[in-house]
């Protein structure tokens, strides 16, 4: 029936009534559920922009605005709103379903538009979080233990007394303190310490590699302490394969290290016993190498060597220093609210000093609602707690508790299960947390990972959950997890290390979920029934462990088993409760698995990198299949029919797995290809490579795709410091395409329908592509953050104009071997300003035609490191006189560089003219490290006078630069008034280096050159005309903090030197006076000396 002459009729008395706005609810219902609709469309737009962003910014340790979490909260609670509002069924004369329809969605349009008003302030600037950041709305950083609010040095002074003592003992040369040890009970923060003293002896360069290894109560897998140390130093595991042959291989590996005199710092975190450093090739401790270990036991420190002296003890904290610390993580400034403050100090004195209660507690309390605080004080004080570990669990307690979502409180418990110290993969959680229905009225994956990494980022905000080292890892404190696994009772868990230990507390009807490691096992225990378990995890079996064949039938009510490092496993054959499958680096006696397509509600089956070579058309069957993991599988062949079944109408599959293993691709049939076609138009994540026997995916469908690693024609590799390598970090996930081929033939397949998604493109060997845009159509590169570009014989230029401003995200951008590119940037297009907001790395490398950046102004406002390597063309990096020749115009803006890596530039003669602008001055007035390598023309390291462009420079190698005869050339005068943070020196190879400093204006020795008195360390390598440090030689120079001097074959080189000028003494005793901290002092065939080293005449120039 047609109302719409009511609708006419009724509006315009609406207009005029003082009920106005209440019948406007009741006639413009359906225009408001209409505007309501869009709008929120528009907003879940914004929210993905909002939400990746947010994501890469915590994964990046960036800053980040307290309120995008509670913003994508709020989001997701209004469009569960709007999708409950009924949009049909209503008629003109329902007058109060029209009216409350009308009303909600008004108040719901409000809600979204006060939700983007609100989105426009967040600003992801991409800075990183300081490192003494007290109320860090962040990730806690890398740390096993207490979170950086505690022990940042120079925070609180108990702390700074023993951070001190222990940075001391680090750069001592002190034999006695080659092994150092920090103490204290669980909690206090030893571990939080020890990240702060690994930065700080990284950032001082005071050794040159530090190794860190978390060891754990159940440390027990000597072979897997060898791994983590291994791929510390390499990225690699050792090849070989007993205990005895890996220690060899180590103790070989560190024994050349300290050959070449490198300085070693090995940090063992988290030590509980004792054990015998030979079988990590550290007995005895080589030169040039220190261990630091971090334990709760004074007595194993000592017991593994650890002099007394050098065991540190980490305590409680002061009252004052406690109060400060809750005051600041709630964000309570003194006397804002007298209430608070007298609630807050009784808080605090419960808390008696321990670091991990005070930020828990407060952590739960930052709502700064006062019924909240009085609450937690009441439960604190509820039945006399007296023990320090009672009143700590009541505070998990209560932190548990303040949890806002079931969600978050069951991926607390989960976590809780993992083995101490153990790095908790994100993506694990997320698959054991859906068969286990943790996701509760979520039928979709999408929205069921994105609650999860919400998740996480609350707990990790609330202190429960640390991030871990390991990139999309977790840990939980050994305290809360104790506290999971003995005091919480919603769910029975047991995290079982040793079977034969298990506590007879509880009967075995108990349990819901079960860790088992089955380390040492040869039979699985008879014994193990526990029929009420709806997880089981078991880990590390052996090739001896055998299981019972009715291991499942004692147990029906699973949902989720998990194996991992197990070399045989025993799969369930039928379960109808089963809903999550994952096996990890896993062996098969044989490979029939055709029997798990009886598990007919299985949704999520994975094989990562496991010893599967085929893949039954049975699993086909498994019609609920949501999840299919095949990564890393080896020379893995699919039967005919898996994904035809699972393509149905009735499959459910969308998130597809495939990466190959290394060098072991998927051994495809044309029908898996066409089946995957036909699978591919309802898959949400894809990971795969189409390389070998289908390089073209021609009729495959990218459109739905929001989660993707694909590779065209090549295998899928990663990048690590800007270059390539296979090393796979399989708990990283970020959007990638990997292109190889004919730039037409890829864009028939439609790949690039999926650019305006891809975080990370990697462009190798494509032809006929003249610039990217040739390869974008119509898409765009908004969430780009990483670009390698490499061997592209037809690049001619890199970016457009219009691409390069579309470039809002990169981050990382590598290009190399493209031998026709000429510019960066093509011409001026009308546009005044490029300006590259996010870029922190860039690297271009063997372009012999490149002539130039741009010819526009072009800013790297986030730039920190930038590599050149063989662009033949240029005399100059920043640009002179006449700019002919010159990398950098003088548009060029770049105010953050701390590193330069420049190498084999042939016809380079300066970096800097000799007269600098106040623009070359700001853009490299943050440089810390320099590094140039193979440059023969180079005449010039800095221009004359530099020291106001170098405010922040901390180290210089420079290497095979032939005509280079000093690193600084000075007027007196221009040293008076500035200092350097210069540490290092390292010249390698240059012919003609005569002196590192040459002095003018200096006649006098009493004149004091203060300004490079924190240098620490020089070494001169086959410089054969090399003089002296500084000239004059009778120049006062200031060399206070140098502790390390070597010289390898220097000098000896004839030409040039005038007759009388050889002498017998390489070291004038002056020189040594000004460098009175001198440890190190190593002549490896100096050929400027006889038999004296230093002369004996006083100089009256010094005290």
């Amino acid at each position: 029936m047609d109302m719409s002459w009511l609708c006419s009729f009724v509006t315009p008395v609406v207009e005029c009534l003082p009920v106005a706005e209440h019948l406007g609810f009741l006639v413009r219902f359906r225009e408001n559920l209409k505007n309501m609709k869009e709008k929120m469309d528009q907003l879940k737009l914004t929210e993905q922009d909002i939400r990746r962003e947010w994501e890469q910014a915590v994964a990046r340790t960036h800053g980040v605005s307290e309120h995008v979490v509670p913003w994508l909260d709020k989001v997701e609670r209004v469009n569960e709103e709007v999708q409950s509002i009924p949009t049909g069924g209503i008629g003109w004369f329902d007058m109060v379903k029209r009216y409350k329809t009308g009303k909600r969605s008004s108040d719901i349009l409000e809600e979204i538009e006060a939700l983007e008003t609100w989105s426009a302030k967040f600003n992801f600037s991409g800075a990183p979080i300081p490192l003494a950041e007290v109320a860090s709305t962040s990730s806690t950083g890398p740390s096993t233990s207490t979170p950086n609010y505690v022990t940042q040095h120079n925070f609180f002074k108990s702390r700074k007394l023993v951070f001190d003592e222990v940075l001391k003992a680090l750069q001592s040369n002190d034999e006695s303190q080659k092994m150092i040890a920090l103490s204290g009970m669980g909690g206090v923060g030893k571990t939080t310490m020890m990240e702060q003293l690994k930065k700080e002896m990284e950032a001082s360069k005071t050794f040159d590699t530090v190794v860190k290894v978390v060891l754990g109560e159940s440390m027990s897998d000597i072979i897997a302490l060898q791994r983590a140390i291994a791929r510390y130093i390499d990225g690699e595991d050792i090849r070989e394969e007993t205990i005895d042959a890996r220690a060899d291989r180590l103790r070989k590996m560190f024994e050349a290290m300290s050959q070449q005199g490198e300085k070693v710092l090995v940090i063992m975190d988290d030590l509980w016993n004792e054990f015998d450093l030979k079988y990590v090739g550290l007995s005895p401790l080589p030169n040039g190498f220190k261990l630091l270990f971090t334990s709760r036991k004074e007595d194993v420190c000592a017991q593994m060597g650890v002099r007394d002296h050098s065991i540190f003890r980490v305590g409680f904290l002061d009252d004052v220093e406690a109060k400060d610390l809750f005051f600041r993580v709630v964000g309570l400034s003194d006397g804002g609210n007298p209430t608070l403050q007298k609630i807050g100090e009784d808080i605090v004195r419960k808390c008696r000093g321990l670091p991990i209660a005070i930020v828990t507690i407060a952590k739960s309390l930052s709502d700064n609602i006062e019924e909240a605080w009085k609450e937690a004080l009441r439960r604190l004080e509820k039945d006399d707690l007296e023990d320090l570990e009672s009143v700590t669990h009541r505070i998990f307690e209560i932190s548990y508790e303040n949890l806002k979502k079931d969600e978050e409180k069951a991926i607390f418990i989960l976590s809780g299960i993992f083995p101490d110290d153990f790095n908790i993969r994100v993506e694990d959680l997320f698959r054991f947390g859906w068969g286990l229905g943790f996701f509760k009225n979520v039928k979709n994956l999408s929205l069921a990972r994105s609650r999860m990494k919400i998740c996480v980022n609350n707990l990790i905000r609330a202190n429960l959950l640390i991030e871990s080292d390991d990139t999309g890892c977790v840990k939980m404190h050994d305290l809360l997890r104790a506290f999971v696994l003995n005091k919480l009772s919603e769910v029975k868990q047991a995290s079982i290390m040793n079977y034969n230990k298990i506590s007879e507390q509880y009967e075995k009807e108990y349990y819901d979920r079960i860790l088992l490691s089955c380390d040492g096992m040869t039979t699985f225990p008879t014994d193990f029934n526990y029929p009420n378990l709806s997880m089981l995890m078991l880990i590390n079996g052996n090739e001896l462990l055998n299981f019972p064949e009715d291991i499942y039938e004692r147990m029906e009510k699973l949902e989720v088993v998990s194996y991992e490092n197990t070399h045989i496993p025993m799969l369930p054959e039928y379960s109808t409760k089963l809903r999550t499958l994952c096996l990890r680096s896993c062996s098969f006696i044989n490979d029939d698995v055709s029997f798990l397509g009886s598990l007919i509600n299985l949704e999520v089956l994975s094989f990562v990198d496991c010893q599967i070579s085929r893949l039954p058309s049975t699993i086909g069957k498994l019609k609920k299949l949501r999840l299919l993991d095949l990564t890393g599988c080896f020379q893995l062949y699919i039967e005919d029919g898996v994904f035809k079944n699972l393509a149905s109408p009735m499959g459910s599959l969308k998130e597809l797995y495939m990466r190959a293993y290394y060098n072991s691709p998927i051994r495809f049939t044309d029908a898996n290809w066409d089946e995957l076609e036909e699978l591919s138009h309802g898959l949400f994540a894809l990971e795969l490579e189409f390389f070998e026997n289908k390089a073209q995916p021609k009729n495959m469908s990218f459109e739905n795709l929001e989660r993707f690693r694909i590779s065209i024609g090549c295998k899928l590799v990663e990048l690590k410091d800007g270059k390539r390598n296979l090393f796979r970090n399989t708990n990283l996930f970020r959007n990638t395409i990997q292109l190889v081929g004919d730039c037409n033939e890829l864009l028939e397949c439609k790949i690039s329908g999926l650019f305006d998604k891809t975080e990370e493109l990697h462009l190798e060997k494509v032809k006929e592509m003249y610039s990217l845009e040739d390869i974008l159509t119509n898409h765009s590169f908004s969430k780009l953050t990483i670009l390698y570009v490499s061997e592209c014989a037809d690049l001619t230029c890199l970016f457009t104009v219009n691409v390069a401003c579309g470039l809002k995200m990169l981050e990382r951008l590598t290009v190399s071997k493209c031998y026709v590119m000429r510019t960066l940037v093509d011409e001026n297009n009308g546009v005044d300003v490029i300006r590259f907001q996010k870029l922190t790395f860039m690297s271009l490398t063997d372009l012999p035609e490149l002539v130039s950046m741009s010819d526009n102004m072009i800013e790297f406002p986030e730039m920190m490191e930038l590599i050149l390597d063989d662009l033949p063309n240029f005399t100059s990096i920043s640009p002179h006189t006449c700019e002919v020749g010159s990398l950098f115009n003088k548009k060029v803006v770049i105010p953050r560089l701390q590193k330069l890596d420049i190498s084999r530039m042939e016809k380079l003669k300066q970096i800097w003219p000799c007269q600098v602008s106040t623009g070359e001055k700001n853009n490299v007035s943050m440089l810390k490290e320099i590094r140039i390598r193979v440059c023969n023309s180079l005449m010039n390291l800095f221009p004359c006078n530099p020291l106001p462009l170098l405010n922040h420079l901390e180290d210089i190698e420079i290497e095979k630069c032939g005509s280079v005869e000093e690193l600084f050339n000075m007027d007196f005068e221009s040293v008076s008034e500035n200092s350097s943070k210069l540490r290092s020196i390292k010249v390698d190879n240059l012919g003609k280096l005569i002196e590192l400093w040459r002095m003018k204006g200096v006649e006098k020795c009493d004149i004091h050159i203060k300004c490079f008195k924190g240098v620490e360390k020089i070494m001169i390598i086959d410089c054969f005309s090399f003089k002296d440090v500084f000239t004059p030689t009778t120049t006062n120079f200031d060399l206070r903090a140098l502790t390390n001097y070597i010289t390898v074959n220097t000098g000896g080189k004839i030409d040039g030197i005038l007759k009388g000028e050889i002498r017998e003494m390489a070291y004038p005793s002056y020189f040594l006076r000004t460098s009175h901290h001198l440890e190190h002092l190593e002549l490896n065939n100096d050929k400027r000396m006889g038999e004296v080293v230093f002369d004996q005449m006083d100089s009256p120039c010094y005290p």
